[in-house]
């Protein structure tokens, strides 16, 4: 009789854990857990290579991830705000995260014409750059966050024309990387422009031809980073997929292809060579998807499957 009831136990403990539609790692996650989260983050694939989650900032406000990078010692993520499936733009703002103890330290907001703000990337000496689909701003990011908004921290911005768009952003060292996240695979490109736009083209646009060079990149784009060694990553994704690319820089072509969990953002590498990124799944906006992981995510990048 023991013995069959501990066998029931067993199956019904079973049941449980194949049904539970979330992981049940929720007290290592670092951070405040949005209030809207009942349980843990979803159990996602290529969770092996996972070393650390932070809760993202901003989900209770409506704000939905969208650029990362990692600057001294803290991810910088932006977001716009947004609770509405039907509406893909709002007041957008950069949110400061310590890096080890997952703690919210800062934030400021962007400026009006921002709607989406898509790409971030630290260029170094306290220089951010931000993007949306048709511009970048160049952003003192001490004097943002010490004043709360770029009013008196932009160092120079710029419009894209033509075929350029910033869905992302990154920089190599030597130029800045943008592209565009397209359905239509004709007109997902990537361009690599000079650094010095910021300089030579201030409040003016440009357009391709200022490129220095281009490939064709994977459809529905999301995030680019460039790792010490100088190969890209990119991210793709959707309500129904994610992936993570390793891209020669040089042509385009794609080296290696990992899933990732859907809606997957902008990735960053830190000192330590491991690669942050952020899933907008789960933020009120996007609560009803299949996962629920409003989360900064760190990868060992050589534990991918």
């Amino acid at each position: 009789m023991i013995n069959q009831i501990t066998k029931l136990v067993t199956i019904i403990c079973s049941f449980v854990m194949i049904s539970l539609p979330f992981s049940t790692m929720a007290a290592d996650v670092l951070g405040k857990k949005p209030s809207h989260v009942w349980g843990g983050p979803s159990s996602v694939v290529n969770d092996q290579a996972l070393t650390k989650l932070i809760w993202a900032p901003g989900i209770d406000d409506g704000y939905v991830p969208q650029g990362l990078t990692v600057a001294e010692g803290s991810i910088l993520v932006s977001g716009y705000k947004s609770s509405d499936p039907k509406v893909d733009r709002g007041p957008c703002r950069v949110f400061k995260v310590d890096v080890n103890r997952g703690e919210y330290t800062g934030q400021f907001d962007l400026p009006e014409e921002f709607g989406h703000a898509g790409g971030l990337v630290y260029v170094g000496q306290g220089v951010l750059v931000a993007s949306d689909t048709r511009r970048l701003y160049k952003i003192d990011i001490n004097k943002a966050f010490q004043d709360g908004d770029t009013k008196n921290a932009q160092l120079g911005a710029v419009r894209l024309g033509g075929e350029l768009k910033a869905s992302f952003v990154d920089f190599d060292g030597t130029s800045i990387f943008v592209g565009s996240s397209e359905k239509d695979p004709s007109k997902a490109q990537g361009f690599f422009l000079p650094v010095s736009i910021f300089e030579t083209h201030n409040g003016k646009t440009v357009k391709e031809d200022i490129a220095l060079k281009s490939f064709p990149i994977a459809v529905e784009a999301n995030g680019a980073a460039f790792d010490k060694q100088g190969n890209l990553w990119m991210t793709f994704s959707s309500s129904k997929h994610g992936k993570l690319q390793k891209v020669d820089p040089i042509s385009g072509k794609v080296l290696a292809q990992y899933e990732m969990v859907i809606g997957i953002e902008d990735i960053g590498f830190d000192e330590d060579g491991r690669l942050w990124s952020v899933s907008e799944a789960g933020s009120l906006r996007w609560s009803k998807w299949s996962k629920t992981f409003p989360v900064l995510f760190q990868m060992d990048v050589s534990k991918l499957k």
